[in-house]
């Protein structure tokens, strides 16, 4: 380690030798949530179990570079209809009649 010596090194040692973990290491979530809610905080859990998608399968990472005057448009149509962005660009196959 180091060539400092610590002043009472071995009494600290027994000092440290004698903790122990308490019992029950681990607070109840109740307590906590209550403690949690004495400040001002509050839950970030969903209150109810999260809407989840079907199942989509194999999937495959596309990544583009697209030109502004595409990337825009295309983004703002998939937020007017709450699409990601593979599902828009499924809708828009859709509707060339690509799929």
């Amino acid at each position: 380690m180091s060539d400092i010596e610590f002043p009472n090194r071995r009494k600290l040692a027994a000092k440290l030798g004698t903790i122990t973990p308490a019992a029950d290491p681990q607070p109840h979530d109740d307590r906590v949530d209550a403690a949690a809610n004495r400040h001002g905080f509050v839950s970030r859990e969903p209150a109810e179990e999260p809407f989840r998608r079907e199942r989509l399968g194999p999937v495959v990472t596309l990544h583009t570079r697209a030109p502004v005057r595409v990337a825009t448009p295309f983004q703002r149509f998939c937020e007017a209809n709450r699409f990601s962005y593979w599902e828009g660009i499924e809708e828009l196959m859709k509707r060339a009649g690509v799929v």
